[in-house]
């Protein structure tokens, strides 16, 4: 097996452990706003976008320049961003967090990723050449990449804090601070960049549909291999915390997550990508359409939301200490 390989198959289970300590998921970081007029999980999605940023622009100096890629802003991407986030708020669950759900014995999510191909395969089958090629990128300029630096050397502090103030050692943690998660995130994505293999679970979905010519898509043959490394250490992760419960589910829930998946994979097809794509890679690739399409997700989990309050439906609260997070979603 490649080196290279090896190393993003750790990439990927580094990840995606850190994300189901975390509880990452953009429907939470909305449903916490809404909740408690606080903001600690969508903040902490900026700050992974940060130091990813970060970390490219440090390879650049050093002479490490992966290569990025960027995508021109249409109005595809914001109007695909509602429509993802129209689907993800009714699906309860983002791109990461549907994956975290069903490693802890929801099911029903099976659907969900159905959804995700039914809607990405009708994209790739009405439209066709919809989105021409990415272009290549860049990196943030160095005089951008210094104050980014300074920020850097700040929250690294809060980190080690929050790991002397009882989050070490982190496997007998059942949360994780956002803080130390994301910073694992943002490494794990930075070196599956640098070993030339970028992934997320919605660009693997994309390939699989054919939906968009995405740059993941030149190595199609790793997507799931990093997958299955990311959702096996959500597995792992999930038994070692003991908190693994198959949930029963009928009709009804299905025709729900079926649906609500559709809707992403219609969405991510539009963009293309989806919150983890855009917020981890396309962001820090200063992609145009990648911060659009993210606020777009946004406000599509937002309707979703309000409308389910607005009907008598209820939007389970989200409790956040010391930037520890946990939800009934």
């Amino acid at each position: 097996m490649p080196a290279d390989l090896v190393i993003a198959l750790l990439a990927g289970a580094l990840l995606g452990g850190s994300a189901h300590r975390a509880g990452l998921c953009t429907v939470k970081a909305v449903a916490e706003v809404m909740t408690s007029g606080r903001s600690h999980i969508l903040w902490a999605f900026v700050k992974a976008s940060l130091w990813t940023a970060g970390f490219l622009a440090l390879l650049g100096l050093v002479g490490i320049a992966p290569i990025l890629s960027q995508r021109p802003l249409t109005w595809l991407a914001p109007l695909g961003g509602v429509v993802f986030g129209i689907g993800a708020g009714l699906n309860g669950a983002c791109s990461f967090s549907t994956l975290t759900s069903l490693a802890e014995g929801r099911v029903v999510m099976l659907f969900t990723l159905a959804g995700w191909l039914i809607g990405l395969s009708a994209v790739a089958a009405v439209l066709p050449g919809l989105h021409p090629p990415s272009v290549p990128g860049g990196h943030l300029p160095v005089i951008a990449g210094l104050p980014l630096l300074v920020w850097m050397i700040w929250e690294t502090h809060r980190v080690v804090g929050r790991l002397r103030a009882g989050a070490w050692p982190l496997h007998r943690q059942s949360h994780w601070p956002l803080s130390v998660a994301m910073l694992l995130i943002a490494v794990s994505f930075t070196v599956l960049i640098a070993v030339g293999r970028p992934w997320s679970f919605t660009s693997t979905a994309i390939c699989i549909a054919g939906a968009a010519p995405i740059s993941p898509c030149e190595a199609p043959g790793t997507l799931g291999a990093i997958s299955a490394a990311a959702f096996g250490a959500m597995l792992l992760s999930a038994r070692l915390r003991g908190s693994i419960r198959l949930r029963g589910f009928g009709l009804r829930d299905v025709g729900r997550h079926l649906g609500a998946g559709s809707i992403m994979g219609l969405g991510a097809g539009l963009i293309p990508g989806g919150n983890d794509g855009l917020v981890l890679f396309g962001m820090p690739a200063l992609s145009p359409q990648a911060l659009p399409a993210w606020l777009g997700i946004l406000a599509g989990v937002y309707c979703s939301l309000w409308a389910m309050r607005r009907f008598g439906g209820r939007v389970p609260p989200i409790y956040c200490v010391a930037d520890t997070c946990r939800a009934e979603l």
